[in-house]
């Protein structure tokens, strides 16, 4: 009987014993997930947005989403500010986007930005 008894501790203590590494195990998964995260970008015609998270996606134009979380392009409203003369030749980040601007009061232009950040935008409908 006491023979039963020791084999029957052993075991329940080597069951728990291996309960705790499995939740170390998961604790370091969990480290690993949140230092690994995910940076996703989309273009917009107001310019970049971009969100990070363990999962993501981005649609150019339309979206980014960051596991639930969605964030929307902001519609390109034609003013002063984003008209396409006004923006060519200001500062830019990072070199390598674009984003929209106005020609004759309408969203049809674009800008891209160049190595020297700056944006050079088309100036006029035929422009390419």
């Amino acid at each position: 009987m006491k023979h039963c008894l020791g084999m029957f501790a052993a075991l329940i203590l080597t069951g728990l014993v291996a309960c705790g590494g499995v939740e170390s195990g998961q604790a370091q998964e969990e480290m690993g997930q949140q230092s690994s995260a995910l940076t996703c970008t989309a273009n917009c015609p107001t310019g970049a947005i971009t969100c990070q998270g363990a999962s993501c996606s981005a649609v150019d134009g339309s979206h980014v989403q960051c596991g639930s979380v969605i964030q929307y392009c902001q519609p390109l409203i034609c003013s002063k500010p984003t008209a396409c003369e006004n923006l060519n030749g200001k500062a830019c980040s990072p070199s390598g986007s674009s984003r929209g601007c106005c020609l004759g009061g309408q969203p049809t232009g674009g800008c891209y930005c160049t190595v020297n950040g700056t944006w050079t935008c088309m100036q006029s409908p035929g422009d390419p």
